[in-house]
């Protein structure tokens, strides 16, 4: 295959034709001046022949007369013969002439389109090579040479190999044969070429063999330069296989679902994750056939919103693959309208089974550290819990001793000794609901979400609360909204967060003496559809340099305290969907306030 050398095309001269054509005009002229001196010749020896004549017959007047006549005759005849050979010689120079300044005119344009053309395949911007059947350059254009670095002569006369690289030259010799072998037919191919600096060049080579006047074959060769498309595709190419890796070692795959096809377009690790072999596409009913069963339906739910809707969408589901494990898996997508204004989404898939598995045991983990948690709090407040079992019971041991003095009465009352009997069982119930509220404290089932009532919750935490409270002197004032809304939540788990905010707040006012302290839980239902709730105390207040840490896990101000109560209200709440916040008080005191949202139908799904 011969490099991209000029198609030399050998201009001939056109000298020739306008000197033919004067040899001619000359040649036609000569002919018409011979015919004229003929005639003269004819009329001069017409006169001989009447001097002949009138000699002969003497002075005779009948004969002298008859050679006058003849004289003039043949002079007349002469004359008009003459005059109609000027006439025709005219004509036929007129014609000659405007036919040779045709030629001329003809000629003149021949050699100017000559002239255009050869300037055009000279430096036109596509290389043109021509070679002989042993592959030795013939021609080559100055464009195509100097964009190999050479000059024409460095080239002509060279193998055309000198311009290939040395692993690519079996190739060349290849290509040229199937040219050779296939004549008038044009055959194309890609390939480097080697400049004369060492540098490549890309070219597509387009190549025909023409048989010549001479019967010689020769290949005709146009080069198109292709280096940047070729560098664009190894470019491309080296990014797709980046980004192959890159999704490899991310466990992220890649999409695009056209909504108007259903037609769903997966990368190479997007098939990987769900375990399916590499296909040109993919329908919807595949991807739901490995959705774990208990998903699918949520998440066709958000395919038929995305598709409808045409707005982005993210959501988590489970895979359930052939083996019988699962996979979690997190998929994101984008809504772009394409070329025809259907709505296509391009999107991501990420494997998260690994992360879920460590979340899992990080909520285990923390888990436990709230159960420890919930246990330190309540053998703190042994005392009140003790105080509050007690009273019940207290209440239920007098009301027996009544109970019976009333049925050992002469006549007994047993009207009184039934109402004594409703007391004690309502005490006895009572004493129940507190000793069952410590003993769901202290489990450590998993957590169970299901729809709360907030102001509920507030009330059971107190109920264990109210000889705290007395016995630290704090005042309770409670600020309940009545129609709050109901939240999705661990009824244990919240009932840490308050008991711990309540327990904080009776700590941070035992310094306070010389102001009541008053601790005050406010209930509000948000405009964004969240639940507030505030604990208010007026206590020492935040330090303003422990603000940032107030939170970290094992960070205390408390002498005795371990430094986890709070970090571990903060990831209750988070896991929640709601956030924990503090901040201080206009007045004395410091106010933790956290959010949960409000219930919506579809949080169970």
């Amino acid at each position: 295959m011969l490099s991209p050398l000029v198609v030399v095309i050998v201009w001939p001269r056109s000298a020739g034709p306008d000197v033919k054509s004067a040899a001619m005009r000359k040649q036609t002229l000569k002919s018409w001046r011979s015919t004229e001196h003929s005639l003269i010749g004819s009329m001069v020896l017409a006169l001989l022949a009447a001097a002949c004549t009138w000699f002969v017959l003497g002075p005779a007047i009948a004969g002298y007369l008859v050679a006058i006549v003849l004289l003039i005759g043949l002079l007349l005849a002469s004359l008009i013969m003459m005059r109609v050979l000027a006439g025709a010689r005219r004509q036929m120079e007129a014609a000659i002439e405007g036919r040779a300044t045709a030629e001329q005119r003809a000629i003149e344009a021949l050699r100017e389109s000559e002239a255009q053309w050869k300037e055009v395949f000279e430096h036109n911007p596509v290389m043109y090579f021509m070679v002989d059947a042993n592959g030795v350059v013939l021609s080559v254009n100055s464009f195509g040479a100097a964009q190999l670095g050479y000059v024409v002569d460095e080239l002509r006369g060279q193998s055309v190999l000198k311009v290939f690289f040395e692993e690519d030259r079996d190739l060349v010799l290849k290509s040229v044969d199937v040219c050779l072998t296939n004549i008038g037919q044009t055959h194309s191919w890609e390939i480097r070429k080697v400049r004369k600096d060492g540098s490549a060049l890309w070219v597509r080579e387009n190549a025909k063999a023409v048989r010549q006047l001479d019967n010689r074959l020769i290949v005709l060769i146009a080069c198109e330069d292709i280096t940047e498309r070729k560098e664009a595709e190894n470019a491309l190419r080296q990014s797709e296989s980046y980004l192959a890796e890159a999704q490899r070692l991310s466990h992220t795959g890649s999409f695009g679902w056209r909504v108007a096809t259903s037609e769903i377009v997966w990368s190479e690790e997007t098939f990987r994750i769900f375990g399916y072999d590499k296909a040109p596409s993919v329908t919807l009913d595949k991807v739901a056939q490995r959705i774990h069963p208990d998903d699918r339906a949520r998440a066709q739910q958000t395919i038929d919103r995305a598709s409808r809707d045409g707005k982005d969408f993210n959501h988590e589901y489970r895979l359930l693959m052939p083996n019988g494990s699962v996979k979690y898996v997190h998929a994101t997508a984008h809504a772009v309208i394409d070329a025809s204004g259907d709505i296509e989404f391009v999107g991501a898939v990420t494997d998260v089974t690994a992360s879920k598995r460590a979340e899992e045991k990080l909520h285990e983990a923390q888990a436990e550290l709230a159960h420890v948690a919930r246990v330190t709090a309540l053998g703190e407040l042994a005392a009140s819990i003790a105080h509050e079992v007690n009273q019940p019971l207290t209440a239920v041991v007098a009301n027996a001793a009544a109970c019976l003095r009333w049925l050992n009465r002469e006549t007994p009352n047993l009207e009184e000794a039934r109402s004594t009997v409703e007391s004690i069982i309502k005490d006895g119930d009572r004493a129940g609901d507190v000793i069952q509220r410590v003993r769901a404290m202290v489990s450590t089932t998993a957590d169970q979400k299901v729809q709360l009532h907030v102001n509920e919750i507030i009330n059971e935490v107190i109920t264990l609360l109210q000889h705290e409270l007395f016995s630290h002197g704090v005042s309770l004032r409670m600020e309940l909204a009545p129609t709050l809304g109901s939240v999705l939540g661990d009824r244990i788990q919240l009932q840490q967060v308050v008991l711990n905010l309540v327990i904080n707040g009776i700590e941070a006012m035992q310094p306070v003496m010389d102001r009541p302290r008053e601790l005050v839980i406010r209930t509000v239902q948000a405009k964004d559809d969240q639940i507030l709730v505030m604990v208010r105390d007026c206590g020492i207040g935040l330090a303003v340099e422990n603000a940032d840490r107030l939170y970290d896990a094992f960070f205390t101000t408390k002498s005795g305290g371990m430094g986890m109560g709070l970090s571990i209200c903060r990831s209750i709440v988070e896991s929640h969907g709601g956030r924990l916040s503090a901040s201080g008080n206009v007045g004395p005191g410091a106010t933790f306030q956290f959010s949960l949202p409000l219930y919506q139908e579809d949080d169970s799904l």
